[in-house]
């Protein structure tokens, strides 16, 4: 069974889920619409999780990036992925770890996705 968390100290948490997934594979996407009429946008596949930042400065919701890559060579690929007008964050763990990940849904009612590939717990 997977098991959905809400999460409520949004920093302090997307900081520990980064450091605990720091180069991790992933996949990303973004779901927009309602159920019937629902739009699927997979923005990446198989990039490394490189770490998370989570803006709650100003007023209004907080803004959250994900980045993805690594830059260590010149030729590397690189993403950052943003969410604006942050709702609710949901970190999601599986007992094997073969679906953890990320959800984040938005003011605007879109919600990404942030799955974690080809777990190895070696």
């Amino acid at each position: 069974m997977i098991e959905v968390k809400k999460q409520t100290n949004w920093t302090e948490h997307l900081r520990l889920f980064g450091k605990q997934n720091h180069l991790r594979p992933t996949r990303l996407g973004v779901f927009e619409g309602e159920p019937g009429d629902m739009r699927d946008y997979w923005l990446e596949d198989g990039l490394p999780f490189a770490g998370i930042d989570v803006d709650t400065r100003g007023e209004g919701a907080p803004t959250i990036e994900i980045m993805l890559g690594q830059s260590q060579t010149p030729d590397a690929r690189t993403m950052t992925h943003t969410v604006r007008g942050v709702r609710s964050t949901h970190i999601v763990l599986s007992p094997d770890g073969s679906d953890d990940g990320l959800e984040i849904k938005d003011c605007d009612g879109s919600t990404t996705f942030l799955r974690f590939e080809n777990f190895d717990p070696k």
